[in-house]
């Protein structure tokens, strides 16, 4: 690069400039290309006469070929622009790559449907490789390119952090080696399941800020990859988690609404959450169904973590 990525990084009027908030939703055509321009229908969006390169990337790209995703290091793998024949190393595709010594910054944005979309923050481009097996939109098999993108933001802070693991039983790594590692898969986990999850499924909320990502399979009782497996998670409000996560409620496989029969009533009218039973919460993939199913067998229901939760309602 002909610019240093140590200058780029400092680069902090241009990339604070745009006002956008890790998390937060917006508006495509009002509240991205109605302040900066650019393309409006195109995937990856280069405005003239701003320093900032758009790229929109959503779950039903799957059907065009486009792979996007959080890798197990923690980049994003983003497939460039052409959804006929092999992808060409021009227009968007070349804006990616030369865009640190053009000046240029990466802001990503995630589809969440009718025009809305949630920033997932400032990537700058680390390489790409060339897919030989991907699929156009015809169903033909081309040669697709993948950026890998490095994630510059910080994600919007969940609940204080709480070792999960027996840290006296790591052998060969300090305490401090061992919590940075659950912070980092747990950093992937959340990036990873915001990138599936629409909103809260109780309460509706699609702004990340306000969500914690939740797992349906406990952190203590899965493994490895089940803990940064985005279809063991759910996006939810924090008085949602807590019920979740206690067994308060839980999911049958079609999304409908299970609630315990020992809920107080009065935690109920305090929460105000919409909490009745059998309401539709939206549809769940089979991955998901089946991390569902451990949930309700092991942990919906469960006395001994609803007193717990009771506890910290009332205390």
């Amino acid at each position: 690069m002909e610019r240093s990525l140590f200058g780029y990084l400092n680069a902090d009027k241009a990339r604070s400039g745009h006002g956008y908030s890790v998390g937060a939703v917006y508006n495509r055509k009002m509240q991205i290309h109605g302040r900066f321009g650019g393309q409006g229908q195109y995937g990856i969006s280069t405005p003239r006469n701003h320093p900032y390169i758009f790229l929109f990337t959503s779950r039903q790209g799957l059907q065009h070929g486009y792979h996007d995703h959080f890798g197990d290091d923690g980049t994003f793998t983003y497939y460039g622009e052409g959804r006929a024949g092999d992808m060409q190393m021009q227009r968007g595709n070349k804006a990616i790559r030369d865009h640190a010594k053009n000046g240029k910054h990466l802001l990503v944005f995630l589809d969440l449907g009718e025009g809305t979309y949630r920033y997932l923050g400032e990537f700058v481009y680390s390489g790409h490789y060339v897919d030989p097996e991907s699929r156009d939109t015809g169903g033909n098999v081309r040669n697709a390119i993948a950026f890998r993108l490095i994630p510059l933001d910080d994600e919007p802070q969940q609940e204080e952090f709480v070792p999960l693991l027996p840290l006296d039983s790591l052998v060969g790594v300090t305490q401090r080696d061992a919590i940075v590692a659950v912070r980092t898969k747990q950093t992937l986990f959340r990036r990873r399941v915001s990138t599936v999850e629409k909103e809260c499924r109780l309460t509706g909320v699609m702004d990340l800020r306000f969500l914690r990502a939740s797992h349906i399979k406990p952190w203590a009782q899965s493994n490895d990859t089940e803990r940064v497996d985005e279809n063991n998670g759910l996006l939810l409000t924090p008085s949602a988690d807590q019920l979740f996560d206690h067994g308060w409620v839980s999911f049958r496989d079609d999304g409908r609404l299970i609630v315990s029969e020992g809920l107080p009533e009065r935690v109920k009218e305090r929460l105000g959450l919409d909490l009745q039973a059998g309401r539709p919460c939206g549809n769940f993939n089979a991955e998901q169904a089946t991390f569902l199913a451990h949930h309700r067998d092991c942990i919906f229901g469960q006395k001994g973590l609803q007193d717990r939760l009771v506890a910290t309602l009332f205390d």
